[in-house]
């Protein structure tokens, strides 16, 4: 073994430094004319998990030449004095700032992730969490970044296993053979995971792998190859290698990248090169071990940690879109936080607390974790700091969207109590959808609404005013826009749509409308149903995380100012999705259906646009879909503007 490959390595802290900051500024989302500043800033993650597949791999190895085995409990007794202690911080730090910040929902969310990041199972719970359909954004999740951790962990569950099973019976050689084919393996599998389900890729250890292994097969090279030999291979890959991760982090996109896959591999080369080609001679080495670097690479871990908890709280708490003061604000928080927690917390733990200290410390400190989170999700949260804050602000309207959200599922629910239908499973039709029949009464006209989650809020606006409907009945079939075509053969072989005397399309409609609503026109405009095309509903932004009620309310403080804001709303509402009416509207007369205008029953004029009702409740709990109590409130519109009357006439007379 060479004593370079034991020796401290300066410029790997330098590399920590330039991975940590590239995933913090990534974060921050500062907006540019062109985009996102450092739109590729997550790749820095990518850039750890090599990093940490070669220390880590490095470790182990020099402890199997210099012992002749790998001690088990030591490596995970390493891990956990490297992860727990400062993650813990964080998170007691944390724990009163939820208390007071975050609404019922938002903080059985937060008390659950919390659980699923000391599991190292976070990857799979912000999985499901953020696969919900109209889940609240990322950015607002103070522990989502915990999911890279329980990547790694789950990588050095089965790993170090592995390595202790091989190394006796193998040379270096052999073993550097075997971790090459397991790389090439690896991301083959991430290539094709990422093309079918990339959200599930972006999560999913089998996917990330590979970029670990990466970093073992250099652990191996660098104990199997002398420095000067490596060196020779060419002066020109560390400063090409540091070009590319620059470049990588400045224009690449999570959206349009195939990542983690053959997007990733630059990155993950140009990683590797600079840990192979580094020399103490050579310029940019020197550059990554400049003092201030590597303090900021030693700070790294607790940067991490630190930095999305500050900006997650820091955006609940502003009203409008982050300043740049906030944002400096953040970082100066951040740094100053992570520097006290690595000198007085993670370094200590690290390298010189006692092994009895550490155990009881951590089991102390994971007492208030489990006992908020009993509390938060077997209570309704009406004791939080938050709750209570609002109450008075709020009178009778409800402040925590989610709960209203879940509420306006709950007529489909209570027709078909044993399916449960929600934003968990809002993507797909449902069971009752595509096998039951709901229509009930002869004599009545069968409306069948189909679409994706604003179809709901149309069948409860329908529903709630059956009283104004006495002809009709409803049901309703959910149609998504990312399985359109397979949706639609679902539907057309539905016992509703063969019931069905009218068809009422009333979906959300994104960019490629034109298309979309062409094509579902095609399958459904046929049989002799009637036709109906709802238009646009209002939609409105107000620029920040809120929908407009809350931003409103907050930014006046006074519930008594609410009587002004139906007719403030027009000015915030989404002109881009008003001006595609004209267009939806064309396109359904030409197909000889039956337009409708959903934007009316919320703006029954140019001057108002209705978000609160007169008794003070929203009608919206985002920024298009609708609560029960909107939902009633438009339904009476839709009733007195005469919908479905020539139907029902038709069906009647036939």
């Amino acid at each position: 073994m060479s004593k370079s490959s034991s020796s401290y390595r300066p410029e790997i802290d330098g590399m920590r430094a330039i991975a940590v900051s590239a995933v913090i500024l990534y974060h921050l989302k500062i907006q540019t004319s062109g985009g996102t500043f450092l739109s590729g800033g997550f790749l820095g993650v990518d850039l750890f998990f090599v990093l940490s597949g070669f220390l880590i791999t490095g470790i182990m190895l020099d402890e199997f030449y210099r012992t002749g085995g790998i001690s088990v409990p030591q490596f995970y007794l390493r891990r956990a004095r490297r992860i727990l202690p400062a993650l813990l911080l964080v998170m007691l730090a944390s724990l009163p700032v939820a208390w007071c910040l975050l609404l019922p929902s938002e903080l059985d969310r937060f008390s659950l992730s919390l659980v699923a990041a000391l599991g190292f199972v976070s990857n799979g719970y912000w999985f499901f969490e953020l696969s919900e359909y109209g889940a609240q954004s990322g950015l607002l999740q103070p522990f989502l970044h915990t999911w890279s951790l329980a990547i790694e962990e789950q990588f050095y569950l089965l790993f170090p296993p592995f390595l202790i099973l091989l190394l006796p019976r193998v040379g270096r050689r052999p073993l550097l053979w075997i971790l090459v084919a397991m790389t090439i393996a690896g991301f083959a599998l991430a290539a094709i995971t990422t093309v079918l389900h990339p959200a599930f890729s972006f999560y999913t250890p089998t996917s990330r792998a590979w970029e670990m292994l990466a970093g073992a097969v250099l652990a191996v090279l660098v104990r199997e190859i002398g420095p000067g030999n490596r060196w020779r291979v060419s002066r020109m890959v560390p400063a090409l290698s540091l070009v590319v991760l620059l470049g990588a982090f400045a224009t690449q996109d999570l959206v349009s990248m195939q990542h983690p896959g053959i997007g990733t591999v630059p990155v993950i080369l140009a990683t590797c090169g600079l840990i192979w080609c580094a020399d103490r001679t050579e310029p940019v080495t020197r550059l990554l071990s400049l003092s201030p670097l590597v303090w900021v690479g030693k700070l790294s871990y607790s940067l991490y940690l630190w930095h999305f908890p500050i900006f997650a709280f820091g955006r609940v708490m502003s009203i409008d879109k982050p300043t740049p003061t906030e944002m400096i604000v953040w970082i100066a928080l951040t740094f100053a936080l992570s520097a006290i927690g690595y000198y007085l917390v993670e370094r200590p733990f690290r390298f010189q607390v006692p092994r009895r200290a550490f155990a009881l410390s951590t089991v102390t400190a994971l007492v208030p974790v489990a006992a908020i989170t009993i509390f938060s999700v077997t209570s309704d949260g009406a004791t939080s700091g938050r709750t209570q804050a609002l109450a008075k602000l709020y009178g009778p309207a409800e402040s925590d969207n989610a709960t209203l959200a879940a509420a306006s599922w709950q007529l489909l629910n209570r027709r078909f109590p044993n399916e449960e239908i929600g934003a968990w499973n809002a993507l797909r039709p449902s069971e009752s959808g595509s096998t039951e029949l709901w229509f009930e009464t002869a004599e009545a006209a069968n409306v069948l609404i189909i679409g994706d989650s604003l179809s709901k809020d149309v069948y409860n606006a329908l529903t709630l005013n059956a009283e104004r409907f006495p002809d009709y009945e409803f049901a309703r079939f959910n149609l998504h826009r990312s399985r359109l075509e397979d949706d639609l053969s679902v539907l057309r072989d539905t016992p509703n749509f063969e019931a069905a005397d009218v068809i009422m399309i009333a979906p959300n409609y994104y960019r490629e409308f034109r298309s979309a609503l062409q094509t579902i026109l095609k399958a459904v405009n046929r049989d002799g149903k009637d036709v109906l095309v709802l238009g646009n509903t209002a939609k409105f932004d107000a620029g920040g995380p809120r929908p407009l009620f809350d931003w409103f309310l907050m930014k006046t403080q006074d519930s008594a100012a609410l009587s002004e804001l139906n007719a403030l709303a027009t000015q915030y509402e989404d002109r881009r999705s008003r001006d595609q009416n004209a267009a939806i509207r064309e396109i359904a007369e030409a197909a000889g259906a039956t337009y409708l205008s959903r934007r009316e029953l919320v703006c029954p004029d140019e001057a108002n646009c209705t978000l609160v009702t007169k008794s003070g409740r929203k009608t919206m709990y985002d920024d298009l879909h609708w609560t029960l109590e909107g939902a009633a409130l438009f339904g009476q519109r839709a009733a007195s503007a005469g919908w479905l009357r020539r139907q029902v006439a038709s069906t009647l007379s036939n």
